[in-house]
């Protein structure tokens, strides 16, 4: 609902591919081609990765570049120079200035030396991005995610080779990614509360959904539930009546309907609830719905019986889009399925063989 608000929006974020091409589409959001890691909107990226092939049409670059992580296309606009004529005649022009004594004078001629060193590095980067990138140069790439033909890939607006002999400059982004995923990306975004008066900030809304867990925790016969349900439940009236009175402001049913709505949503992002159709306004608690568990289950054990995820295991995005080929899991997210499959490893009924990949016997 506040996604203009998350600093991410409008930045160029440096993900690892894998993340880009496993995004979902940010829901509600009204301009297309934005997409939700984590409750984050992105739609801009910040790539850096190895040529795996190369394209080369008459007014752009196809590249596919490779960080370790994933594949991911990349379309790389030629620079619109017209006339090579003008191109050449930048080092032609002459910026000295003669009979310098005074210091204005010598000012005004180091200006001029500035200006023909950054005209001859202009003109260098201009003929760089004019020559295509071969295979196995490490490309940095800035742009929109979009959608071309089914595929997600990169329209740059920023584009250039890397020189990274000794491949320091991709460990050490590496490591700053890390500790950009630890920080900013992996923590959920929540509004601030600094509008006085606000009956609907993300302190109240977190203070609803711990008080929310805590009753789901607590109330072992409640396998669903309904948004309008909660609002009956004593203890979590408490909480919405608490903001009322800090903020000493009335609050409409809409509010309220609001707040609640956040909070569980907040849960549904932490993989402890989900909403079972789109359609639908009924909400399951994940650790009691044991046909979804069971389901995940089977769906591990059968399919790593395919020689194809035998070894590696299978990925739990593979796992989800099975699930929701049932429609009573339609409205599965992908952290319900983390979740679920964290709690099968913890009861050994599945076996992580890497990052996100799972194998059952």
């Amino acid at each position: 609902m506040y996604w203009g608000l998350d600093p991410l929006h409008r930045a160029y974020v440096k993900m690892f591919v894998r993340d880009v091409l496993e995004m979902d589409t940010y829901p509600g959001h009204p301009a297309m081609n934005v997409f939700a890691y984590r409750n984050h909107p992105v739609s801009r990226v910040d790539l850096l990765g190895w040529v795996v092939r190369v394209e080369e049409r008459e007014k752009l670059f196809n590249y596919a570049i490779d960080d370790g992580t994933g594949v991911i296309g990349c379309t790389c606009w030629k620079p619109r120079v017209q006339s090579t004529t003008g191109e050449d005649s930048m080092d032609d022009t002459d910026y000295s200035t003669t009979g310098a004594s005074t210091s204005a004078d010598s000012a005004e001629k180091e200006f001029a030396d500035f200006l023909a060193l950054k005209r001859r590095e202009i003109k260098k980067c201009v003929r760089q991005l004019k020559q295509p990138a071969r295979l196995g140069d490490l490309l940095h790439v800035r742009g929109r995610i979009k959608l071309y033909r089914g595929r997600r890939e990169v329209g740059a607006a920023y584009f250039r080779h890397v020189d990274d002999p000794t491949c320091s400059i991709e460990i050490n982004r590496t490591m700053k990614q890390l500790q950009l995923y630890q920080d900013f990306y992996d923590v959920p975004f929540q509004r601030g509360n600094g509008d006085s008066g606000d009956c609907t900030g993300a302190g109240v809304v977190k203070s609803l959904q711990d008080a929310i867990a805590d009753f789901l925790n607590t109330s072992s016969t409640v396998l669903n539930f309904e948004i309008k349900e909660l609002a009956t439940v004593d203890s979590l009236m408490a909480v919405v009546e608490k903001a009322r009175k800090e903020n000493e402001s009335a609050m409409t049913a809409k509010q309220v309907n609001s707040l609640f709505t956040q909070a569980v949503g907040g849960l549904e992002d932490l993989g402890l609830v989900y909403k079972r159709t789109d359609k639908d306004n009924l909400y399951v608690v994940v650790d009691r719905d044991e046909t979804l568990e069971s389901n995940v289950l089977e769906i591990v054990r059968r399919e790593s019986q395919n020689p194809k995820y035998s070894e590696s295991g299978c990925h739990y995005r593979h796992v989800l889009d099975c699930l929701r080929t049932n429609p009573r899991f339609s409205g599965v997210g992908p952290n319900v399925v983390v979740h679920i499959l964290d709690k099968l490893e913890s009861q050994s009924d599945v076996i992580s063989t890497s990052e996100n990949y799972y194998i059952a016997f």
